[in-house]
Formats: C-alpha cells, structure tokens, sequence
C-alpha cells in the first residue's frame, strides 16, 4: 500500500513473508487484496478485502474496490474542503463579531465624549459575550489605588460583596488585574485553582472559575486600569480573545484621553467666556470713562467756536473746527467700541417702537448729504409709497444704514451712491448700491466680521476699524433679519437687508 500499488496474496498460507499469518489463520481467511486510495498520486488510505478460499481475486472484483477508492478520495476530499470551509466560515463570523463590538464601542466613545462610563460598560458587556467568560471587570488606576470602574455578569455569589469592597485598593502581587498593572503587561492564568501564586482561590471557587486573563490598559507605557475576564474552564482564553482585549484595552485609552481633553477644553472655555466678560465689562466701563471728558472738550469747542468766552481769530476757528471733528470722530469710535462690548457681554438690547422707514432714509440722506457733495457724488434715494408702520429700534436701523451709506460714499470716487427702500412678501427690503472699487468675492462673507477689512492700499488710505458691518448684522439680526453684499470688482457693490415688517426683538 505504501509502494501506492495494489498489492494482493492468493495464498496467505503460503506466503512466508506475510506478518499477519497468525491473525489470518486466527480470523479464518487465507486470501487478501489492498487497493490503494490515492490523491494527486500520494495514498491516503486503502481498501482491504480477505476471504477464506486461497485464490487470486478476479479483475472484475479488484477494478470495483478500485473504483470504491476512488470514490473514498472524493469523499475524504469534500470532506476536508468543507471543514476548510466551515473553519473559514467560522473566522470570518468571529472576525466580524469582533469588528462589530469594535465599531459599537468607537461609536459610544463618539456619542459620550463628557462621560467615559459608558465605554466601560460597553466594553464589560462585550469581553464577556466574546471571550464566553465567567465575568468580566474593568479596572481604573490613578498610579496608587486600583478601582471597579464598570463589571459585567458579577453575580450574587458568596464573597461578591466582599470583592466589590475591597476596591480602592493598591494592587499587591498574586491577582491577575494586579500582576497586569504592576508588570504593565498581559497576566493569563490558565488555571487557578492549580496556581499556588494565585491568592484569590476562595474567590475562585465561589465564582466558579478556572482561568483568568487580565489585559493592562497603557497611555504611554503607563498603566490606567486593566479589562479582566474569567473562564468556567481551563485554558479558557486564545491567542484571537487575547488580541481583541487589547483592541479594547486601546479604545478605553482613546475614551479616558477623550474625556479629558474634552472636559480641559470645556474648562477653558468657562475661563475664556468669563475673562471675555471682563474684558467686554472693562471695555464697557472705559468706554464710558473716556466718553465723559471726551463730551466736555467737545463742549468747550462748541462754546468757544460761538464766541462764548472771546472772539477768535479765523485761525483759533479753524484749529477749533479740526478738534472738533476730530473729537466726533474719536466720539464715533468710542460708542462703536462701546457698541462691541455690549454685544460681547450681551447687554445690548433694541428698544423696539414703532418707527417709519421713510424717516429713516430721509435721516440718513441729510446727514450724509454733505459727505456725498464734497467728493461730487450722486445721492439717490428711491422709497416705495405707502411703506407700512413697523416695530423696532429706529435709532439702531438709522445706524446701520448710515453706516451703509458712509461706507458708500467713503469708497466711492466717481458716480453714485443710491438707497432704495420698499416692501416685498412681509419684509422691509433695504439696498445701498454704489458705483465703487467693488469687493473681491473671497472677502464678501468675511467683511461682516469684527475688525477684519479689505487688504487693500485703498482700505488702508480710507481707514477705518473693521467693527461698522460686525454691528450692523448684529443689529439687523435682532430684528430678526439679515443683511449681505452682491459685489463685482470694478462694478461697485450693493448692500443688502431685509427686516420682518413685524419685528419681534431677539
């Protein structure tokens, strides 16, 4: 058989190098044919056949126990492709469990960013259901006292009360948990009740368990805590459990680092809100300090431009006039600033009436009247008739839009600046359309932010302080609006706003 050959005795009896002799005359029969069962030329096996009669076997009967060997390969071989199959079949659902309770527990991680508990629990749950195991604990560790942080399947056996008290603990030799958090490495026991080094045997045997595996969870080399499991049996736990513990043991790390830096981020988030409170409050308060003097030296300049104390010379008039408009100015900036800081610390607030938009555009047109005459513009103003009486702050809209105005006609060399104001679907519909440099359209989302301007030598030579627009859409939105810019470069551009003709304050 071994030669791959059929080999066959007529006569057992007769052949002196036949070993088995005995057992043929034992067992009655004197004549015997092996077929061989080969695979791709190698034998796997034979088919024997004896009888009693001393004679060769007839072709026909060892061309049918051939056959039958073949037939017997075939079989073996199907065999084995489908236990290769049903092994393969079997890895890959394992593979795929462990993947699934891998991807469940990155997604508690990503649904509990403040609490790493969950983690935990999910964690306990899984290690038992994927190890088959006993129990399961996972373990915090602060670098002195070891904790139960969340276990699973801890039944009310004798001594589990016990167990639980005795955490916090420092971790001390002989338990497996502690063994992982003082050796920072992978403790398995196969099985306990023989391990004379193991000195939980009571707990053991209260519990029911032989074997215990404890996996170290490590941030930078460090031990953190630890995801213990036990087995019902020896040598429970393979090379696979081994390796997905770990996995877990790596995402505890990711939630624990989660946690903190979220809960560090919410901390400085706290301490930035409230130092900005006291910026905005200082701010606020300077504001005012600065306003009080300011508002006096304008006073003093008005009373001596109009002669109250003396006459003056054309030139005393004319330093007069300038510390006068540069007072205004420095006046502007100092409630814009003012302005910002009631924002930031949320005390500014509309004082809703009800106003005419009418009056608001003919307010803006006298005041900016003059600006558009010295640089020889154009000043339209289109208002629709019959516009309806709305709610809100008239004085906070009449500063938008004369912030709108001035930036008009600050930027606009030659053509003209033109309002139009009109009703359309419940909404005051407001445009300032000017015949400027126009506004690149990477910067039109931009230019409503606080300080930011357009870097451009234009911008520069125009000056300003980038907060006019930041708080011309604060107050707009607060009536429950909003307010945009359509601009082409070297087209001009065209503010927008559309406020609720009922406006209710936000």
């Amino acid at each position: 058989m071994l030669s791959g050959t059929i080999e066959e005795i007529p006569d057992i009896l007769a052949d002196a190098d036949y070993e088995q002799g005995p057992m043929a005359t034992v067992m009655g029969y004197r004549s015997t044919v092996a077929v061989p069962m080969l695979k791709d030329g190698r034998p796997i096996g034979a088919i024997a056949m004896v009888r009693p009669q001393a004679g060769p076997f007839s072709p026909r009967q060892i061309e049918l126990v051939r056959i039958f060997a073949d037939q017997a390969v075939i079989a073996i071989e199907n065999t084995r492709l489908f236990e290769e199959v049903q092994a393969r079949t079997n890895e890959l659902a394992e593979s795929l469990e462990y993947q699934t309770a891998t991807s469940d527990i990155l997604n508690v991680i990503s649904r509990s960013p403040t609490d790493v508990q969950p983690v935990f629990d999910t964690i306990a749950a899984n290690a038992v259901k994927l190890c088959d195991a006993t129990f399961s604990m996972v373990g915090r560790f602060d670098g002195k006292l070891m904790e139960l942080a969340s276990t699973h399947n801890l039944s009310d056996f004798e001594g589990v009360d016990a167990l639980r008290k005795a955490f916090p603990r420092p971790p001390r030799p002989g338990g497996a948990n502690d063994e992982a958090i003082l050796t920072r490495t992978i403790c398995y026991i196969p099985d306990v009740w023989k391990d004379p080094k193991y000195q939980h045997q009571g707990l053991a045997q209260a519990a029911s368990y032989r074997s215990i595996l404890s996996v170290p969870i490590l941030r930078h080399g460090t031990p953190i805590g630890t995801i213990t499991v036990t087995g019902a049996s020896p040598e429970m736990f393979n090379e696979r459990q081994i390796e997905l513990l770990k996995t877990f043991a790596d995402q505890a790390v990711i939630a624990i680092e989660n946690t903190r830096l979220f809960n560090e981020i919410v901390q400085k988030g706290r301490e930035l809100e409230i130092a900005s409170q006291h910026k905005s409050q200082f701010v606020a308060n300077m504001s005012h300090e600065l306003r009080t003097p300011l508002a006096a030296i304008l006073g003093y300049a008005e009373l001596m431009q109009e002669g109250f104390y003396e006459p003056l010379g054309q030139k005393s008039l004319d330093a007069l006039a300038r510390v006068h408009s540069n007072g205004k100015h420095l006046l502007g900036l100092i409630n814009t600033v003012l302005d910002i800081a009631k924002i930031e610390s949320g005390q500014f607030t509309l004082n809703m009436a009800e106003y005419a938009l009418e009056s608001v555009v003919e307010t803006v047109r006298s005041a900016t009247e003059s600006l558009a005459q010295n640089k020889k513009l154009a000043l339209k103003t289109e208002v629709a008739k019959s516009l309806p009486i709305g709610p809100g702050d008239e004085q906070r809209l009449t500063q938008v839009l004369l912030n709108l105005v001035g930036n008009a006609i600050k930027f606009t060399d030659i053509g003209e600046v033109c309002v139009t104001a009109k009703a359309v679907n419940g909404h005051f519909s407001v445009s300032v359309a000017d015949t400027g440099p126009g506004i690149p359209e990477q910067e039109q989302k931009r230019i409503f932010e606080q300080f930011h301007q357009i870097d451009s030598s234009l911008t520069k030579a125009k000056g300003g302080t980038g907060l006019g627009l930041a708080i011309a859409k604060q107050i707009v939105e607060m009536h429950g609006g909003r307010i945009w810019v359509e601009s082409t470069v070297g087209k001009g551009s065209t503010f927008q706003m559309e406020i609720p003709t009922r406006a209710v304050a936000t």
